[in-house]
Formats: structure tokens, C-alpha cells, sequence
């Protein structure tokens, strides 16, 4: 995806049965640009599944091969997420300085002194993101959502 360039995110929510009424089963994201179908890349991490959507058995096998926290279980995972839709919410799209971590847990190494899989998240170098930097160097920076549809 060139992002300097419009590109529409493609966001579906699936069911185990394939039906509104079903449970939220999988995520999938996709891309399109120019006409052309761009898919999430898939996933090429050991002992978890090799997929381009999010899944709970993908969720579950992210967690224990990285021994993160499972917050996301902990909530009941796809299928609570699948409830809480159903029951309708507020979409919010923002875009942000991380004063934490300056986004590094986006596309660079976070921790940064990490080395396991599921530290590198992007190219970035470990001093990027900075905000006071960012604000500066790309303080006419902007985006533009537009032609949100539900369906």
C-alpha cells in the first residue's frame, strides 16, 4: 500500500455461521488501491498460525508464543467483541502523538532492548516518533477519512 496515495481499508467482521446473528468468528482486513486488492501480509511466526486474519486460535497462539498478557481472553476474546458490536458503539478514528513510547510498538522494535519474535514490529529505528520531533518535521501532516459505510 502506498500511503501517500487514497486507499480504502477494508474491515470484515465474520460469523461462525456466516449470518448478522452468528458469533464473530474472524477479522479480516484488506486494501484497495488503484482497483487493485491488496492482503494483509501472513503470518510467519513459528507456532502461531499461518494467516492473514485474526482469529481466536490466532489470538491465542500470539499470546502464548510471545507471553504476553491475555487482557484480550480475559474479556472473552472474539466472542465478547462479537456481543458488544452487536449491541452498536461509537466509531472513533484519531490521529495521535505517543508520548509513552512515540509509537514504537507500531513499526519499530518495542521493547527496545528486545530480541524475541514479536519485538520487531516495522523499520523504524528504536529513536523514532519522538513528538516534539514529529511535530515539527511534519506539522502540516494529515489525513482524510472519508465514505465510512457499514454493511
Amino acid at each position: 500500500v502506498d500511503t501517500t496515495k487514497k486507499f480504502t481499508v477494508v474491515t470484515q467482521f465474520i460469523t461462525d455461521n456466516g449470518t448478522a446473528t452468528g458469533n464473530l468468528s474472524e477479522i479480516r482486513r484488506l486494501y484497495v488501491q488503484n482497483g487493485v486488492v491488496i492482503a494483509n501480509s501472513v503470518n510467519k511466526i513459528a507456532g502461531i498460525p499461518a494467516v492473514n486474519s485474526i482469529t481466536q486460535a490466532y489470538c491465542d497462539a500470539q499470546k502464548s508464543v510471545f507471553g504476553d498478557t491475555t487482557s484480550f481472553q480475559n474479556h472473552g476474546g472474539l466472542t465478547a467483541m462479537g456481543k458488544s458490536l452487536v449491541r452498536g458503539g461509537v466509531l472513533v478514528l484519531s490521529v495521535w502523538d505517543d508520548y509513552a513510547v512515540n509509537m514504537l510498538w507500531l513499526d519499530s522494535t518495542y521493547p527496545t532492548d528486545c530480541t524475541k519474535d514479536g519485538c520487531f514490529r516495522g523499520t523504524c529505528p528504536t529513536t523514532s516518533g519522538v513528538p516534539a520531533e514529529v511535530e515539527v518535521s511534519a506539522s502540516n501532516a494529515s489525513v482524510i477519512y472519508s465514505n465510512i459505510r457499514v454493511g
